[in-house]
C-alpha cells in the first residue's frame, strides 16, 4: 500500500510540478486517473484488512463505505440502526451517555411530556369530546372557584367563631351588638351605590344594570329592616355579618387575580332555571350543614356557652340557646360569664372544613351544571359545548374596581340578605315553639327563595356596556 500511494503521489506530484518544468498545462484527465488507481489500491487494502474481522466490524465497515458513496440501500438495516459493539466498556463507566442511562431518561422525559401536554389540554379545556370537556370544567372549576371557596368558607368560620366568643367573653352590650350588625349589612349597598354612580360617570349603565343593582339595594334593603323587627335578630349578626362579609370580600380579592370565563351567553330562561339550581342547592347546603357540620362559626359559639352542643342541634337549636341565655345573663357579672365563656369555647375544625367542602361542591356544581343549563337555553349556543377557561392575571385598576363595585358588591349584598333572612327566620320560628327539624327547614327554605330572588341581579349587573369578565356567584 505504501509503494503504490507513493507512486500514485509521485505522479501527481509531477503533474503539479511540471507547469514549473515545462509549459505544457495539467491535464484532468491525469488527476481522474490518479484518484480512481487511488480508490482501487484503498479498496484492496480494506478488503485485506477484513479478510480477518469480526463479522460485526465488517458489517460495520459496510455500511458506512455504502453511506459514503451514496448508496443508503446497501445498508443492512436488519438492526434499524449501525451500532459499534465496544467489548471494554470499562473506559465509559460513570460516563452520562451510558446506554442505560440514556433509556431511562428518555423514557423519564417522554412520560413528563405526555402529562404535561395532558395537562395543558386539560387547562385550556382543548378536548374535543363531551367527556373531556366536563372533565376540563370540571377540573377549572374545582382548581379556582372550588379551592378558593372551600378554603375561605373554613376561615370564615373561624373567624365568626372568634368574634362571637370575642364579644360575649366582653360582655358586648346590645347596643354594640347592633352596631357591628348593622354596619356588616350596608357594606353591600354601600358598594352597590359606588358601582352605580361609577357605571353612570363612564357611560356603561343602561337598563339591565340600572335595574340589577336596584332589585339587588331593595333586597338588601328588605332583609336589614326584616332583622331590624325581628327581636335578637340583629345583635346575632354582629358575628354572622361580618364573617359573610369577610368571605364575598376576600373571595373576590382572590378571584380578581384569576377570572373565570366561558362562552355562555346569559339570557332569561336560562338566569331562571339557574336561580331554581342555586336555590335547590342552598337548600340542601343548609340541610347538609345542620346535620353533619353543626358545631361551626359563630353558631356553635353562641350556643356553646350555655352548655355542650350535639350533633342534632343545627342552627335552629343554637339561636335559641343563645336567645335564653342571652335573658339569663342579666344578672350575671361580665367576669363570671368571660370565665365560663372561654372555658367552653373550643372550635370544632372538623365540622369547618366540611363546611367549606360542601360550600365548595355547590359553587363547582353551579358553575358547571348552571353554565350548561345557560349555554343550552342561549340562542345560538357553541357548536363545540359549553367550556370555561381561566388564566391568571395581574388585574389593572379598571378590573379591579369592576371586580369590586359590580360583582363584589352584588356579592356582598346577596350574601348580607341571606344571612339576614337566615338568622330573622330562625329566631321567628324558632319562638313559635317549633321543634328544631322543623326550624331548620324552614330556615333553609327561606335561604333557598332569597337566593332565587337575588340572583338574576347578580347575572345581568354585569351586562354593561363595557365587557365585564364573567364571574359565577
Amino acid at each position: 500500500m505504501e509503494g503504490c500511494s507513493q507512486d500514485i503521489a509521485k505522479g501527481i506530484t509531477e503533474h503539479s510540478n511540471a507547469p514549473y518544468e515545462r509549459t505544457v498545462p495539467l491535464q484532468m484527465n491525469d488527476v481522474v486517473i490518479a484518484m480512481e488507481n487511488l480508490t482501487q489500491e484503498l479498496k484492496v487494502v480494506i478488503a485485506e484488512e477484513l479478510e480477518n474481522t469480526p463479522a460485526q466490524a465488517q458489517e460495520f465497515v459496510h455500511n458506512v463505505v455504502s453511506l459514503m458513496d451514496g448508496d443508503p440501500d446497501g445498508v443492512n438495516r436488519a438492526k434499524g440502526h449501525i451500532a459499534l459493539h465496544i467489548d471494554d466498556s470499562s473506559p465509559f463507566e460513570g460516563s452520562m451517555h451510558q446506554q442505560g442511562t440514556s433509556i431511562a431518561l428518555q423514557r423519564a422525559q417522554t412520560i413528563v411530556d405526555s402529562l404535561g401536554e395532558l395537562l395543558g389540554k386539560l387547562g385550556r379545556n382543548e378536548f374535543e369530546g363531551d367527556l373531556g370537556r366536563l372533565a376540563s370544567n370540571l377540573t377549572i372549576s374545582g382548581l379556582r372557584t372550588g379551592l378558593i371557596v372551600g378554603t375561605l368558607t373554613t376561615i370564615r368560620q373561624l373567624i365568626g367563631f372568634a368574634l362571637e366568643k370575642c364579644l360575649q367573653s366582653n360582655a358586648a352590650s346590645p347596643l354594640t351588638r347592633n352596631v357591628i350588625g348593622g354596619v356588616s349589612l350596608m357594606i353591600g349597598p354601600a358598594l352597590n351605590i359606588l358601582g352605580a354612580l361609577r357605571d353612570e360617570c363612564n357611560g356603561t349603565a343602561n337598563t339591565q344594570t340600572r335595574l340589577s343593582r336596584l332589585v339587588t339595594l331593595s333586597l338588601s334593603l328588605a332583609a336589614f329592616t326584616v332583622a331590624l323587627v325581628t327581636p335578637q335578630a340583629l345583635p346575632a349578626l354582629a358575628s354572622f355579618g361580618p364573617q359573610m362579609a369577610f368571605f364575598t370580600l376576600a373571595r373576590d380579592l382572590t378571584q380578581v387575580f384569576v377570572p373565570l370565563n366561558d362562552n355562555a351567553q346569559i339570557n332569561p330562561p336560562g338566569t331562571a332555571a339557574n336561580a331554581g339550581l342555586y336555590g335547590a342547592l342552598q337548600f340542601l347546603l343548609g340541610t347538609a350543614m345542620d346535620q353533619t357540620a353543626p358545631n361551626s362559626g359563630a353558631g356553635y359559639a353562641m350556643s356553646a356557652g350555655s352548655g355542650p352542643s350535639s350533633a342534632d342541634d343545627g342552627f335552629a337549636a343554637q339561636l335559641m340557646n343563645w336567645m335564653q341565655h342571652a335573658s339569663d345573663t342579666l344578672n350575671t357579672t361580665p367576669e363570671t360569664r368571660a370565665a365560663e365563656i372561654l372555658e367552653s369555647l373550643v372550635p370544632v375544625l372538623g365540622h369547618d372544613i366540611l363546611r367549606g367542602v360542601y360550600n365548595a361542591g355547590v359553587e363547582i356544581i353551579s358553575d358547571v351544571a348552571g353554565g350548561e343549563i345557560m349555554h343550552g337555553f342561549q340562542g345560538e349556543g357553541a357548536p363545540d359545548g359549553f367550556r370555561m377557561t381561566f388564566a391568571p392575571r395581574v388585574p389593572s385598576f379598571s378590573q379591579v374596581a369592576d371586580q369590586f363595585l359590580t360583582t363584589s358588591a352584588m356579592r356582598t349584598s346577596f350574601g348580607g340578605a341571606i344571612m339576614a333572612a337566615a338568622i330573622s327566620a330562625g329566631t321567628y320560628f324558632g319562638s313559635l315553639g317549633l321543634s328544631a327539624s322543623a326550624v331548620n327547614h324552614a330556615v333553609n327554605a327561606v335561604v333557598a327563595a332569597v337566593a332565587i330572588a337575588g340572583l338574576p341581579g347578580f347575572f345581568y349587573s354585569h351586562q354593561g356596556n363595557s365587557p365585564v369578565d364573567n364571574t359565577t356567584i
